[in-house]
């Protein structure tokens, strides 16, 4: 059920697609590690929109609160930690025009 949700764009999808074969899960797993460059990058898994899905198959509605709370702090703290590295970059970047310009 979950490589399900991986596989397809939306909620109405999901639940009218039959469930992914053992082939299917492993192409998804496969497509995710190619997304994550081999596991050096983090990216999103869940959705907000999976965790009806899921609270549904479990029959836990309190499920669906917590899986969209996880994913909001997830998608933040990805958030946060590519701005913070871009903003190293920009500033290693600004350091070596100064140090180039100094040489001169």
């Amino acid at each position: 059920m979950y490589a399900a949700g991986l596989m397809h764009p939306s909620r109405e999808v999901v639940r009218g697609a039959a469930l992914p074969s053992e082939k299917d899960t492993h192409e998804v797993a496969i497509k995710t590690l190619q997304q994550t460059k081999d596991d050096a990058e983090e990216i999103m898994l869940l959705r907000s929109w999976n965790g009806k899905l899921l609270a549904e198959k479990f029959e836990l509605p309190e499920m669906e609160i917590e899986i969209e709370r996880a994913v909001e702090q997830v998608e933040k703290s990805i958030r946060e930690r590519k701005e913070k590295a871009e903003q190293e970059r920009n500033e290693k970047a600004n350091a070596d025009k100064a140090t180039t310009t100094e040489k001169r």
